[in-house]
């Protein structure tokens, strides 16, 4: 009878590198492999005819990240949540549309946002993105 098991170690169906077993059960590396990001919300960025974006616009292109921070502290709307690219603040979720992404924001959620089309209306950079949440 054949046996198709190897009695030594790293020899048989599966290769164990016993270093890369060592880092994944001490905590070193972790692997998330049905990790996806997921479509939350579609919305035109509020608040841009408030900002002074002419120097960062030509670096607003279609497909860009934008990051995505809390203002708990706004005095005018308590979930808030800004757009910003590099360190410049590019506007809000509007605010109709804010509560529960600051509230998952606020749970330790983290979300970001792509540009997906942008055009000046005046002084107001239009800016349509997608809001994506981070699994």
């Amino acid at each position: 009878m054949e046996n198709s098991e190897s009695s030594v170690p790293g020899q048989g169906l599966i290769t164990i590198n016993p270093g890369l077993l060592g880092a994944l059960a001490g905590g070193g590396i972790s692997i998330d492999v049905f990790s996806k990001d997921i479509l939350v919300l579609e919305c035109i960025v509020s608040g841009t005819s408030f900002r002074k974006l002419d120097s960062v616009e030509p670096l607003l292109s279609n497909k860009v990240k934008l990051e995505i921070k809390r203002e708990a502290k706004n005095e005018f709307d308590k979930f808030a949540v800004a757009f910003h690219f590099e360190n410049q603040k590019v506007g809000y979720i509007p605010k109709n549309k804010n509560e529960t992404i600051a509230r998952l924001m606020d749970a330790g959620k983290s979300f970001f946002g792509v540009i997906e089309a942008k055009e000046w209306e005046g002084n107001w950079l239009k800016i349509e993105v997608k809001v994506f949440f981070k699994d």
